[in-house]
């Protein structure tokens, strides 16, 4: 048997299932505007918004890679770069974070912001006596006067103490409703409000619209060292195409730009700007201990579509405004000083002396026995303050150690080994040396070689000697000659004795030459047997030191000194510290010794360019907050309630009974107060009931 519904059951059984599917739906609804608007989710998504920008703030952003490699090495940098963490402020989770803040913050004002108008708007005029008596500030009185008289009074004296009244008289029984404060209420909609335009603009100003254009295929920062006109269109922007940015520009003496380089995790963006900067001077004062005392640069403004010129002075924490752009003085750096350099060969081979020029920042080939090396200046400073070893002797507490060179040689792997050379000669234990430092990552010390200077400050004698060293022919003369000299005191000269000796100097000052005391050990452990060292080892050194004594006279004759005289002190010593160095120069493990003959010193100046429109939103939202603290913290909201009705009992027959009581939402005592101040105001008018 079947049973069929009717039309109208049917449209019931319809009406029902929309009823619980809008029930169901509002009910999730519910939740979730629960959710997003709840205290729990606001106090966590603080904390790490709060953890996230200590750590942006503390680990320097957007630099170079390698800067990030050297300083927490190679473990604990993926971590942080899968965190992003090295620009923290446009990473996806960040602005995500944000994103539920600003959804959040805008629920609780959704939420609590209308109540909270009604509440401050109203003046609660529906209360009764019984609900006033149980309050804690309250007090009865009675007064001569009807019950719009005594009113009138009460009105006027709760105007006096700031107090907005409202009025309501219902069968002769007068209630005035009194309140003060009720601005706290705000303070609420205020920090709220604030939160949402900080979020708001911070969204706005950050690089998130770079990463979906990156994402989309349409930019792709650039890895390679180019130059800015060598850079792919892929990896510019235009001047209209970025509407927020933080970027750097090194601009030296004399040149302009309009350009400014955007750092992106291991890659850099070309920003074009819609105007040049040239700078026209730049000057920088230092503090006796060489720090940078102040610094500033003079540049000319140029628009690039009106033409328009302005000409300012940038200096530290002075920064430039432009338009919608900031400039300011960050940094200063070589702007491409010229060089004036001589390489002095150390290679065994060759005896070659390369005088030539080469720009800071650029790179060059040169030639050497292991193939072509690849030279490129780092960095000049034309001044190395450091602290004065002898400053209780000299009364300065710091020394100058002058100009000095970084450069790089790259081999053609691609490693590289770095070096500083001083250009002057530097005081050690009396004496002068050349300092040349030399290691193989940025994550080391240098370690140091120190060529004596000669009589005249120079090198010259130092590579004259190894010259001669490296000179086969001479040295098999001075070597028999030496050979000979030394056996005149026996009867007869055996020719063939002396070609021995001769032969045995020789193949020392050539092991001498290429590697030190080290490798004349190495050769005496590998050839004498363990019993007979000690006195091989003597006699090797003892011969030794008598060819490189017959070198080092050989020098000094060329040099025009008079060797038929006694050898100075000051000779003497420096061919102890010649032989030293001789001794450890294959530590040194590099094909030439760089000399800086002069220089041509020309300065950069380093400017940071930002555009962040947003900025102002910030400001505006700083100011909402400061302003929504005070009211909630130090507003305090207070009512007073006052009943008066009609008293028949007195002696006028028109009287009135009077009940009064309030409450405050913070400041207790302070409330308590006032209110004590108010009834004894009443107390002088009317008689306690």
């Amino acid at each position: 048997m079947s049973h069929e519904n009717s039309p109208e059951q049917n449209n019931n059984s319809d009406q029902v299932e929309r009823q619980r599917s809008n029930r169901k739906e509002h009910g999730i609804s519910k939740v979730l505007l629960s959710f997003l608007g709840s205290m729990e989710l606001a106090i966590s998504l603080f904390v790490v918004v709060g953890i996230a920008s200590i750590i942006g703030t503390i680990l320097q952003q957007n630099q170079p890679y390698n800067t990030y490699i050297v300083k927490f090495g190679p473990f604990w940098f993926e971590v942080f770069r899968s965190l992003e963490l090295f620009d923290i402020y446009s990473s996806w989770w960040f602005v995500v974070l944000l994103g539920f803040l600003l959804v959040s913050t805008s629920v609780c004002i959704y939420h609590y912001a209308p109540p909270m108008i009604r509440e401050w708007r109203q003046f609660r005029l529906n209360v009764s006596a019984k609900s006033l008596k149980l309050m804690h500030s309250s007090g009865s009185w009675l007064s001569q006067n009807n019950p719009q008289k005594s009113a009138q009074f009460i009105q006027e004296k709760l105007a006096n103490g700031g107090y907005q009244s409202r009025l309501k008289n219902e069968q002769g029984v007068i209630t005035i409703a009194a309140k003060k404060g009720s601005a706290n209420r705000l303070g609420y909609i205020f920090t709220h409000g604030s939160i949402i335009v900080i979020c708001l603009s911070a969204l706005y100003d950050g690089n998130f619209n770079l990463k979906l254009r990156e994402v989309a295929g349409q930019l792709k920062p650039e890895t390679r060292d180019l130059f800015a006109s060598e850079v792919p269109d892929i990896s510019r922007l235009k001047a209209h195409e970025n509407h927020a940015f933080r970027g750097s520009a090194n601009v030296p003496e004399g040149s302009t730009t309009g350009l400014v380089f955007l750092q992106m995790r291991d890659g850099f963006l070309v920003q074009e700007l819609p105007f040049t900067i040239t700078l026209n001077d730049f000057r920088i004062e230092h503090y006796e201990s060489g720090m940078p005392k102040s610094f500033e640069s003079d540049i000319v403004i140029q628009d690039k579509e009106s033409g328009e010129k302005i000409s300012k002075t940038i200096a530290v924490n002075h920064p430039l405004f432009y338009k919608d752009f900031a400039i300011y003085q960050a940094s200063f750096d070589d702007g491409g000083s010229i060089m004036d350099l001589q390489a002095w060969s150390l290679e065994n081979n060759s005896q070659k002396i390369m005088p030539f020029k080469q720009v800071v920042g650029k790179s060059s080939v040169i030639p050497t026995s292991k193939g072509d090396m690849k030279l490129e200046l780092v960095e000049f400073k034309a001044s190395n303050v450091q602290p004065n070893p002898k400053a209780k002797e000299t009364g300065r507490k710091f020394k100058n150690m002058g100009p000095s060179l970084t450069f790089r040689l790259r081999d053609s792997s691609g490693q590289a080994q770095e070096f500083i050379n001083y250009m002057l000669p530097v005081e050690q234990e009396g004496r002068y040396f050349f300092l040349s430092g030399v290691r193989s990552s940025t994550s080391e010390p240098f370690r140091y070689l120190f060529i004596p200077a000669d009589d005249v400050n120079s090198v010259k004698r130092f590579f004259d000697f190894r010259r001669l060293l490296n000179n086969k022919q001479e040295m098999r003369r001075i070597a028999e000659k030496t050979a000979e000299l030394s056996l005149q005191s026996s009867k007869a000269l055996d020719p063939q004795v002396i070609t021995q000796m001769a032969v045995v100097m020789q193949r020392l000052v050539e092991l001498f030459n290429q590697g030190g005391f080290d490798l004349v050990m190495n050769d005496i452990n590998e050839k004498v047997p363990e019993d007979k060292r000690k006195d091989v080892t003597d006699s090797y050194f003892k011969v030794l030191q008598t060819i490189l004594g017959t070198v080092y006279l050989e020098v000094l004759q060329k040099d025009g000194v008079d060797i038929s005289k006694n050898i100075t002190p000051t000779q003497e010593q420096y061919y102890d510290d010649l032989v030293n160095t001789m001794g450890i120069l294959t530590n040194y493990n590099a094909p030439f010794f760089l000399q800086i003959k002069s220089f041509e010193h020309k300065e950069a100046s380093g400017f940071q360019i930002t555009k962040s429109p947003g900025k102002n939103l910030v400001y505006l939202g700083c100011v909402l907050l400061c302003i929504g603290i005070v009211l909630m913290f130090y507003v305090a909201h207070k009512r007073i309630w006052i009943i008066i009705e009609p008293d028949n009992k007195t002696e006028s027959e028109s009287g009135s009974k009077i009940l009064a009581s309030g409450s405050g939402d913070r400041h207790q005592r302070e409330f308590a107060l006032e209110f004590q101040a108010l009834s004894q105001l009443l107390d002088k008018h009317f008689s306690k009931n």
